[in-house]
C-alpha cells in the first residue's frame, strides 16, 4: 500500500478567527506551576509555603542537567505545594503562588557568553530540556501550523522573526548542527517572507557559518509532526536531526539573551468562544481563567487543550497552562454514532505511516495479543483515522491503548494499573455484529469528524440512482403505476427484513444507516420491467438476510447483497435500464463528483472492457457495475492493491463470461466472483522509512 501524505483537513474561516490578531498579554491573580513541566521528570521544590518568590526564580529544581528547571511565572508569594491530579491516575506536584503586585521583582539569574558549552549548560537553568538539542547533524526549526485553529506559532513568526532565527542560531551550536532548516507551512506566505529577509538579516550574527534555510512545505496534515517533517526534510537519508519548536527557539533567544527564563508561552484560544485572541500568558494560569477572560464558552462546549484533532479535553477549573500548551479550544461534542466498522479501509488510506487501524482495532476488541508486524507502537496518534471513519470508531484511542500494552481482555482496573479512558465493553458484547452505539459523546480525539457516516454516502448513493429511474418512468410511461409498485415493494422489503432481522437476533440495528434502503432500490433497478411483485419482494429480503446480515452487517459481506438477489432470481434477464446507458454514466459522474468512488478504479474496468468489446460501453449494468460494485463499502478489498487486482479480473472475467454466453449476467457473474476472492486480496502494509 502506497504511503500517505496526509489530507488537508483544514478551513479557512477556522484561522481567520485568530490569523490577523496580534498578542495580547494577560496575568492571573492566581498561578498553578507544575513541578513536571515535561510530563516526565519531577524537579524537586526549591521554595516553601509562604515564601516571597520573583518572576522567573527558580522554584523547581531537576536532578540531571538533562531536564530543565521550573521557575515562577509571576512574582508573588507561594501559597501552597500540592499535588494535583494531570491525567487519570497521573498526580503530580504544584506549586501554587499568588500574584503580588506591590513587590513585583524579575530574578535574572545568570548571564552567559556565546560559546556551545555555555549555550548547553544556560538552558538548563533557562527551563529548556538539553534532550530537546542532541548532538544532530541538522537543526529543524518547525514552524509548520499543524492543527487546525491554532496560529500561535503563525503570530510567534510574524512578531519575533528575529528572536526565532538567533535561536536557531544558538540551537545549532547546541546542538552542533551543520545545517539549519525553517520549515513553514507553504499558506502562511507572509510569515515564509518576513522569515527570509529576517535570515539574510542575521544568518551571520556571532559568526554562524551554516547554511540557514526557510522552507514552505505544503499544509497537509500531520506534515507539522516531528516524525512527518524529518521525513520530509531528510527524505531517505540517514543523517540525523533535532526537531525544535519556534517557540523553543524564541525562549532560547530570551534565555541567553537577556537571561529570561521561559515563563510565558503563546497560546491560541479559539472556537466556540465570544472572543478568539492569541495571549501571552505566564506559565500556570488556569485554564478557565483564559476561556472566561475571551468570553466564556457555552454549557455544553468542551475545553480542548491542544488542537482538534490530537488535544485532550480538559476540565477548565483543574488544568493549567505549561510549555507544551499551544492553543486552548472550544468546541461543541461531535454528534456521531459508533456503528461496526464496515471494512472500508479509509483509515489505512489516509494513515500517514501506512498502518492499518482497522486491524489493530479487530485485535485489541478481540482480546488478542498484536502482531509487531502490525506496528501499532510506531503510531504518532494524529487523529486522522478516527477523523475519517464513517462508522465513528475511536481508533486512535483504542491504538493509544495498545501502545500502552494494554489488552482489551484485562479490565482497565486492574490491580496496579490506572483507569483508562476507554470504554468498556462487556464480554458477551465483543462480536462486532453484536456492539451497540455509545450512550455518551466521545471524549477521546480527534474533536472534529469528516463528513461522510455511513447514511451520507447511502444518500448519495441513492441521489446518484435518481436520474435513472426518472429516465425508466419516462421512458415507459404506460407502466408507471407497476413501476412505482416495484420500486416501493424495494425500498420497503429491504429494511424491513433488516430491521426485524437484527430486533429478533438482538443486534445493534442498522437500519437507520440508508444501506438496506439502498440495496433495494439498485437491485429493483436490474430486475426486468415486467418482474412480479412477490419476486422484487422475495428477492430484497434475500439479498438482505442472505447476502448481508447472515454474514455480520454491512461491509462483512460474502458477495455484495444486490449480485445476491439478481443472481438468484433474474440471473439472465435483461434489466429494465439496459438501454439507459447515459443516465448510467450519470450516476457514476455524480459518485466520482461527489467523492463516493475515486474515479480511477471505475475507469480502469471500463477500460478493460471497452478494449475487449466496445459495445459493453453501450450497457448500463456495465456503468452501474462501475459505479457501484466496483467500488463498493459493503464488499471492496480494504488494501489499494487489492482494489487495482479486483477492478482489473473483475473486467477480465466479464470479457471471459461473455464469450462463454452469460450475456448480460456477465458482469454480474464476473463480480460476484471477485466479492469472494477478497479475502484472499489482504495486502498488509509495508513498512517505509
Amino acid at each position: 500500500m502506497g504511503r500517505s501524505r496526509g489530507i488537508n483537513v483544514y478551513e479557512e474561516a477556522w484561522e481567520q478567527l485568530t490569523r490577523e490578531k496580534a498578542f495580547e498579554g494577560y496575568v492571573p491573580e492566581r498561578v498553578c506551576i507544575s513541578l513536571s513541566q515535561n510530563g516526565e521528570t519531577i524537579c524537586r521544590p526549591t521554595v516553601l509555603p509562604g515564601e516571597y518568590v520573583s518572576q522567573g526564580q527558580v522554584i523547581g529544581e531537576a536532578d540531571s542537567e538533562e531536564d530543565a528547571c521550573v521557575h515562577a511565572s509571576v512574582a508573588g508569594y507561594v501559597e501552597e505545594i500540592t499535588d494535583y491530579q494531570r491525567a487519570p491516575g497521573v498526580f503530580e506536584p504544584y506549586v501554587k503562588i499568588r500574584r503580588e503586585r506591590e513587590k513585583a521583582g524579575e530574578w535574572h539569574p545568570f548571564a552567559v557568553d556565546f560559546g556551545r558549552k555555555a549555550i548547553a549548560r544556560a538552558m538548563y537553568r533557562i527551563g529548556l530540556p538539553k534532550k530537546r538539542l542532541p548532538k544532530s547533524e541538522i537543526l529543524i526549526v518547525n514552524g509548520f501550523a499543524n492543527e487546525p485553529y491554532i496560529t500561535s506559532g503563525y503570530r510567534l513568526m510574524m512578531e519575533s522573526p528575529g528572536k526565532i532565527v538567533i535561536g536557531a542560531i544558538l540551537g545549532a551550536m547546541a546542538a552542533e548542527a551543520e545545517v539549519i532548516y525553517i520549515c513553514i507551512n507553504e499558506d502562511a506566505f507572509d510569515a515564509v517572507a518576513r522569515m527570509k529577509r529576517t535570515v539574510q538579516k542575521y544568518e551571520k550574527n556571532m559568526g554562524n557559518r551554516r547554511p540557514l534555510w526557510v522552507v514552505s512545505m505544503k499544509r497537509r496534515y500531520p506534515n507539522g509532526n516531528e516524525k512527518m517533517i524529518c521525513r520530509e526534510v531528510l527524505g531517505r537519508g540517514k543523517k540525523k536531526a533535532a526537531v525544535v519548536s519556534v517557540a523553543e527557539m524564541a525562549a532560547l533567544y530570551d534565555g541567553v539573551y537577556d537571561g529570561e527564563p521561559w515563563t510565558r508561552v503563546g497560546i491560541t484560544v479559539s472556537g466556540e468562544v465570544s472572543a478568539p485572541k492569541n495571549l501571552w500568558v505566564p506559565i500556570g494560569t488556569n485554564v478557565q481563567d483564559i476561556i472566561n477572560y475571551c468570553g466564556g464558552k457555552p454549557e455544553e462546549a468542551v475545553i480542548v487543550h491542544g488542537g482538534p484533532l490530537g488535544g485532550r479535553t480538559v476540565d477548565g477549573p483543574n488544568t493549567w497552562v505549561t510549555r507544551e500548551t499551544c492553543g486552548l479550544l472550544v468546541l461543541r461534542p461531535a454528534r456521531t454514532f459508533v456503528s461496526p466498522c464496515i471494512h472500508c479501509g479509509l483509515c489505512r488510506e489516509v494513515c500517514p505511516l501506512g498502518l492499518m487501524p482497522d486491524k489493530i482495532e479487530e485485535k485489541y476488541i478481540s482480546g488478542g495479543e498484536i502482531p509487531e508486524k502490525l506496528r501499532a507502537s510506531e503510531c504518532i496518534k494524529c487523529g486522522l483515522c478516527s477523523y475519517v471513519c464513517p462508522s465513528g470508531r475511536r481508533l486512535t484511542e483504542y491504538i493509544g491503548q495498545v501502545q500502552k500494552g494494554r489488552i482489551r481482555a484485562k479490565s482497565a482496573r486492574t490491580e496496579g494499573d490506572s483507569p483508562g479512558d476507554y470504554i468498556d465493553i462487556p464480554e458477551d458484547k465483543k462480536i462486532f455484529r453484536h456492539l451497540k452505539p455509545l450512550e455518551r459523546t466521545s471524549q477521546s480525539p480527534p474533536h472534529i469528524h469528516r463528513r461522510g457516516t455511513i447514511y451520507d454516502m447511502m444518500k448519495q448513493s441513492i441521489f446518484g440512482l435518481l436520474p435513472l429511474i426518472g429516465a425508466v418512468f419516462y421512458k415507459h410511461p404506460g407502466q408507471s403505476v407497476h413501476l412505482a409498485g416495484m420500486f416501493l415493494v424495494g425500498i420497503l422489503c429491504a429494511p424491513l427484513a433488516e430491521y426485524f432481522w437484527q430486533v429478533f437476533r438482538n443486534e445493534y440495528v442498522s437500519v437507520r444507516d440508508g444501506s438496506a434502503v439502498f440495496t433495494g432500490l439498485l437491485l429493483t433497478l436490474l430486475f426486468p420491467l415486467n418482474t412480479p411483485f412477490w419476486k422484487v419482494a422475495l428477492a430484497s429480503v434475500t439479498a438482505i438476510i442472505l447476502g448481508k446480515q447472515v454474514f455480520g452487517g454491512i461491509g462483512r459481506s460474502l458477495i455484495h447483497p444486490v449480485l445476491v438477489g439478481k443472481m438468484l432470481f433474474s440471473p439472465f434477464e435483461l434489466p429494465m435500464i439496459e438501454s439507459l446507458w447515459p443516465f448510467a454514466v450519470l450516476s457514476l459522474l455524480w459518485m466520482c463528483l461527489r467523492r463516493m468512488c475515486p474515479a480511477v478504479y471505475p475507469l480502469v474496468f471500463l477500460a478493460v472492457l471497452s478494449i475487449g468489446n466496445s459495445g459493453n460501453l453501450l450497457s448500463a449494468s456495465v456503468w452501474l457495475a462501475a459505479a457501484y460494485l466496483i467500488w463498493s463499502y459493503e464488499t471492496m478489498p480494504p488494501s489499494r492493491a487489492g482494489r487495482w487486482i479486483f477492478a482489473l479480473l473483475s473486467a477480465l472475467l466479464t470479457l471471459l463470461f461473455q464469450s462463454a454466453g452469460l450475456g448480460a449476467g456477465s458482469v454480474f457473474f464476473a463480480v460476484a466472483c471477485m466479492d469472494m476472492a477478497v479475502p484472499f486480496l489482504e495486502f498488509p502494509t509495508v513498512k517505509r522509512v
